[in-house]
């Protein structure tokens, strides 16, 4: 019993650890994909109503089965029956990003004490044991139960105030909150591409664009979606290798000055020139020779605040044909 007792004192350490974590991926997942300022509640509340009802229970559990018997057994049953439907729930998934790596890090962290405890309570000497009642006085049991179920009640009350911002980030369009929004930033990814075509005499043009726009799956405190950027510039082929690396040489120039973070300054796998720069106002570009020589830049989670997002014409030579906008409906371009 002393075994089984530790199991769900570990189970739900992991399941309260379990939310923690979701909870800091949630915000480092904004943050990293565009800084957007959001506390991302409505997800966040729907991993906690989930995992919370474990806490209570499984330490009704703890405490009853030091004593056996139907107390013992029904707090056991429930804790069981809430790992089997939270795995469903974290599977499912709950979130509008469609992300089951909560439900993937629950089976792991979650899934061996679950069945380490259903071993142990399937024991003969702990079926004997959960079988035998033991008096107990009516106090104790106002006592235990009731401080569970108090501070349980304490945290239904905390996520029903919450309830109105939960539904109005949801349901609500209102202004930014972000330091970037969606409306220029397209602009200012083809400027970032001009700066860089334009830094050296070797630039060979470009055969073809593509433009993809996506969710990023998560709303902002105003209500607003957010969408994340890519464009990605297939390179003509340069006249000599000479003319690569010289190209390759302004680049690397052009993305060290002021405004700019060189982050990688290498080669791939293959042995191509690989180089990557990130810019202050959190546009990320991506440059790699080579056989298939692409440049890259993405943005980060912006807040879409109109609409109709205006669609901008490829440069560098490339023909309407050869351009390709995936997410967004843009009228043939010019």
């Amino acid at each position: 019993m002393q075994t089984l007792r530790l199991v769900l004192l570990a189970q739900t350490a992991l399941t309260a650890y379990l939310w923690v974590w979701v909870w800091r991926g949630l915000q480092s997942f904004a943050w990293m994909n565009g800084g957007v300022e959001t506390d991302l509640l409505d997800r966040s509340l729907s991993y906690l109503i989930v995992l919370v009802p474990s806490i209570p229970v499984n330490l009704l559990a703890v405490v009853w089965l030091a004593r056996g018997g139907h107390r013992a057994r029904l707090y056991l049953a429930c804790a069981g029956v809430l790992v089997a439907v939270q795995q469903i729930l974290l599977l499912t998934p709950l979130d509008p990003g469609g992300s089951i790596a909560a439900g993937l890090e629950f089976f792991v962290a979650v899934g061996p004490p679950a069945f380490a405890g259903l071993a142990l309570a399937m024991t003969p000497r702990a079926k004997r044991w959960l079988r035998e009642d033991r008096p107990r006085t009516a106090r104790r049991v106002a006592s235990v139960e009731g401080l569970a179920w108090g501070l349980a009640a304490v945290l239904a009350v905390g996520v029903a105030a919450s309830m109105d911002r939960w539904v109005t980030a949801s349901t609500e369009t209102g202004p930014p909150v972000g330091e970037y929004d969606e409306s220029d930033v397209w602009a200012r990814m083809e400027a970032a591409v001009t700066a860089t075509l334009t830094s050296a005499d070797t630039f060979p043009g470009f055969d073809a664009r593509t433009v993809q726009v996506t969710s990023c799956g998560y709303r902002t405190d105003a209500g607003l979606s957010t969408f994340r950027y890519r464009i990605a510039y297939e390179l003509a082929a340069f006249a000599g290798p000479t003319g690569e690396a010289a190209y390759a040489a302004a680049v690397r120039s052009a993305w060290s000055t002021d405004g700019y973070r060189l982050v990688y300054d290498g080669t791939t796998a293959g042995g191509a020139a690989s180089i990557s720069a990130e810019r202050q106002d959190e546009l990320r570009l991506h440059l790699v020779l080579g056989e298939s020589a692409e440049l890259e830049v993405d943005s980060g989670c912006l807040e879409r605040v109109d609409p109709r997002v205006h669609c901008l014409a490829p440069q560098g030579g490339v023909a309407p044909e050869n351009d390709t906008v995936v997410g967004l409906a843009c009228p043939k371009l010019d």
